[in-house]
């Protein structure tokens, strides 16, 4: 695979690097789980690396992407005070249901995004078959990976690439088997 890195702008002040994948993003996503998994394990049914950086070869913003997953939304409100023992804050949903982020109080020592999301959530069902399906078909990969690096390459803010990418995205979640009324709600959050 060619080294590569391809800069877009994320909102008028930041810009997010796309880069080649790196095996050392799974040692980041093992040391996350070590420090947070211990606060949580009695609580969380699973702590699982999604996104782009979880999927070996695929470029990727150099950003780790968590969720903790809990079978019940009753359980998130003994999950925010544990997370913020370890300096983590709630800023809410952002917009999409049953799936909450939290951010560091700290600069962490590697870029990720924590959410905790529950079992049967939409938003956790996106991110673990999209995950499945870009790991398990090699052409929907080169789709994808391709898709990413023609938008960061033109420049595109991260609102606008977000927008870009859902269209394939609904697509291979279409035949992952989501309903339409799944792939109805992440459009309508991702096109907002």
């Amino acid at each position: 695979m060619s080294a590569h890195r391809i800069i877009f702008l994320e909102s008028d002040l930041l810009s997010v690097e796309v880069v080649p994948y790196n095996p050392v993003w799974k040692e980041w996503f093992a040391e996350f789980r070590r420090i947070i998994w211990p606060y949580i394990s009695d609580v969380a049914i699973d702590f699982v690396h999604i996104g782009s950086t979880s999927i070996p070869g695929m470029d990727s913003k150099p950003i780790i992407d968590i969720d903790i997953v809990i079978d019940s939304f009753h359980k998130f409100d003994e999950t925010k005070p544990r997370l913020a023992r370890i300096g983590y804050y709630h800023q809410g949903n952002l917009g999409i249901e049953c799936r909450e982020m939290f951010g560091q109080e700290n600069e962490p020592k590697y870029a990720h995004h924590l959410y905790v999301c529950t079992a049967n959530s939409a938003a956790y069902r996106n991110h673990i078959l999209l995950k499945k399906h870009l790991t398990e078909n090699l052409e929907a990969f080169r789709r994808y990976r391709d898709l990413k690096l023609q938008l960061a390459a033109s420049g595109l803010n991260i609102t606008s690439y977000t927008r870009e990418k859902t269209l394939l995205i609904i697509e291979f979640l279409r035949e992952e088997g989501l309903s339409t009324k799944e792939l109805e709600e992440i459009k309508t959050q991702n096109l907002a």
